[in-house]
């Protein structure tokens, strides 16, 4: 056992040193060091490269997780939402941002674990655009990140909240299981989830056929693709009255370029930024709730549900998560995973 972990952790480096889709700042292969010495299944992790993230993060998930940081990962300049140096593996078009390295080296196989920054779906987008689970929350790194007030494109000033990117939802729970000992003691709700949602009819469809301790409530809401000030204002005013709330959103960054940058330029370049189909995930951090990215089958396409940040509202809606939550797509696994792609044998 401890050979095929030392084997594949080095297969993991020499992709990242590779840097095929020039996602990577900085590589740590150094790390098989540790599978000499142990023979422990670590996780690896890839941080997007910015301040705001503190090392005591990577420490509790080290201590809790056997989590060891192996990448240091590009983002978008300037937090953009659209990263125009680098591609989608899978699409071949501008990559998501601002977190866009972080979640192309999850997604390629060489890191577990992406941790990045999320102010207006600096996370949930790019998860979301290469089909990956993603998770912020005001929780994580509360007193450090709230030293950092950011202004979007679009002029909303903000605090930015911690996210994590993984290719299955197992790998998020252990991931929260690490950095949040507090939702092992919370006690599970009894009484039916109450859920809010936009299209009640397609959530109910999704669903096991026991599941009948359930309310879901469809809601009256503002053009999520719009404007984020109404859409701000729409959480605020729902999330109390409810356990979470459920949008499906995407295909993000297929069909238009979602970013303000552009979309500010003209009546056609901001209808190529509505279809761009990013909704409720450019505005969870910036009304302080706490969500999760659940990919579809479809691409770049996937459930987001948002609750208040308290750990009372976050245990339910994980477990609802759950439930929706698919393994990885095996065609789209197998091929960004292959070590032989990356290294083929050559003409010599």
């Amino acid at each position: 056992m401890g050979e095929n972990l030392i084997i594949n952790a080095a297969k993991k480096s020499f992709i990242a040193l590779k840097n095929p889709y020039q996602s990577v700042v900085k590589a740590f292969p150094e790390n098989l060091n540790y599978f000499e010495t142990k023979n422990v299944d670590y996780h690896y992790i890839g941080v997007k490269n910015k301040k705001h993230i503190p090392r005591s993060l990577l420490n509790k998930l080290t201590n809790n997780g056997n989590y060891l940081l192996h990448t240091v990962d590009a983002y978008s300049l300037g937090g953009r939402a659209v990263d125009i140096s680098l591609k989608n593996p899978i699409s071949g078009k501008p990559m998501t941002g601002s977190s866009s390295g972080t979640a192309i080296n999850v997604l390629i196989g060489i890191n577990d674990l992406g941790i990045g920054t999320d102010g207006g779906g600096s996370v949930l987008a790019p998860a979301m655009s290469v089909n990956l689970f993603g998770f912020i929350s005001k929780l994580i790194e509360e007193d450090h990140v709230k030293q950092f007030v950011n202004q979007s494109t679009d002029k909303i000033s903000f605090t930015v909240s911690i996210g994590y990117i993984t290719r299955t939802f197992l790998e998020m729970q252990r991931a929260l299981s690490a950095t949040f000992p507090e939702l092992r003691t919370i006690v599970k709700k009894t009484n039916p989830l109450s859920i809010f949602t936009l299209d009640g009819q397609k959530v109910a469809s999704a669903l096991p056929q026991e599941n009948k301790d359930i309310r879901i409530t469809s809601l009256s809401h503002p053009d999520i693709y719009g404007p984020r000030e109404p859409l701000i204002a729409f959480l605020e005013t729902h999330l109390a009255n409810c356990d979470f709330l459920i949008s499906e959103e995407g295909p993000v960054d297929y069909q238009g370029f979602g970013d303000t940058v552009i979309g500010h330029m003209g009546e056609k370049t901001y209808e190529q930024q509505l279809l761009a189909k990013k909704g409720l995930i450019r505005v969870i951090n910036m009304a302080n709730a706490t969500a999760i990215v659940v990919p579809k089958k479809e691409f770049a396409t996937g459930y987001v549900l948002i609750c208040e940040s308290s750990f009372e509202k976050i245990e339910p809606m994980l477990r609802f998560a759950e439930k929706l939550a698919l393994p990885p797509d095996e065609l789209i696994n197998r091929y960004f995973s292959n070590f032989d792609h990356y290294f083929p044998e050559e003409f010599l």
